[in-house]
């Protein structure tokens, strides 16, 4: 629950509630699966400030609904190949 309360705040969400709650719970597991697709698995139980900052763009980005904005943002390919990066740096 902590990163959903950590990502509600910046999408401008300020309140609790089921529905809601559970919109942007999906968008976050989008996040996690598009990031985990791209080779880089982000650990919920303590994600980075970068981890974080990266599941908020994703979460930004869907929520437009004009297809062309729905594209490989170069922020998010960055995001990912520094996350890669520190990934392959603990091995």
């Amino acid at each position: 629950m902590a990163l959903l309360d950590d990502v509600k705040p910046r999408l401008g969400v300020f309140y609790s509630d089921i529905n809601k709650d559970a919109e942007v719970q999906q968008m976050v597991d989008g996040a996690l699966m598009y990031f985990k697709g791209a080779g880089w698995d982000i650990d919920i139980s303590s994600p980075s400030a970068l981890e974080i900052e990266a599941i908020i763009l994703y979460c930004k980005m869907v929520q437009s609904t004009d297809p062309a904005q729905l594209t490989n943002h170069p922020v998010l390919i960055s995001f990912i190949a520094q996350g890669r990066a520190v990934v392959l740096d603990e091995d």
